[in-house]
């Protein structure tokens, strides 16, 4: 499980991403705008779980046009966080509505009124208030775990769920970000919403470092339980 540590200048990009999460995550969607789109995604929300009736996951990213978050995006573009927080709490087996999540995070935690997501702090400080026990490391952190074979094994055994926020190109921010749920499945880690098909992977770290065939680069994972 011993990894390379990437240069330096990589740490710094994470530092500016995380610091820009935090700092344009502050501003709320309007009462009204928030109403609006509730109501509009309760209605589409019973359509997708009629035409997705046997998925206990959104797996389906690209399905959510229909869907409204933020200001002037649907969900299809900018919900991976949420859809990674709706899909950790069906693995803990906690009910909740799309819908619902939307709404919340439209006033909390949603990043430049949708342009950019949603901000994994604030998925972290959703989480733990539903008494969910979370822990998270950025990359450098990341590497350390993996370069310890017992480190590594109490973080995977000891959760339950896992959320990771990578770059979808390692060498290009241009590409975005995207943010998915992990999850235990018959011995094997299966990523949700990964646009590839819902792979399986043999660890934790396969799947993290598997993702878009290794051209990505994790930012922050989370364990929760």
């Amino acid at each position: 499980m011993d990894k390379k540590p990437h240069k330096i200048t990589y740490f710094i990009k994470d530092f500016i991403v995380l610091l820009f999460y935090r700092i344009f995550s502050v501003m709320p969607l309007s009462d009204k705008e928030r109403r609006e789109h509730l109501e509009r995604n309760i209605k589409v929300w019973n359509n997708y779980k009629t035409h997705f009736s046997n998925d206990k996951y959104i797996e389906h990213q690209s399905a959510l046009t229909d869907f409204a978050y933020g200001r002037k995006h649907n969900a299809d573009y900018n919900s991976c966080e949420i859809i990674a927080v709706y899909n950790t709490l069906k693995a803990l087996g906690t009910e909740c509505d799309f819908p619902d999540l939307i709404t919340y995070f439209e006033q909390r935690g949603i990043t430049c009124l949708g342009a950019f997501g949603t901000s994994p702090f604030s998925l972290i400080k959703y989480l733990r208030t539903l008494g969910c026990n979370i822990i998270y490391y950025n990359y450098k952190k990341w590497l350390r775990i993996c370069s310890e074979k017992r480190l590594y094994h109490e973080f995977t055994d000891n959760h339950k769920v896992f959320i990771f926020m990578t770059y979808n190109n390692a060498n290009s921010i241009r590409d975005m970000i995207h943010t998915m749920c992990v999850t235990k499945e018959d011995g094997y880690y299966k990523i949700h919403n990964d646009y590839e098909g819902s792979k399986d992977y043999p660890t934790l770290l396969e799947a993290v470092e598997g993702y878009r065939d290794g051209k990505s680069r994790m930012i922050l994972i989370m364990g929760i339980k």
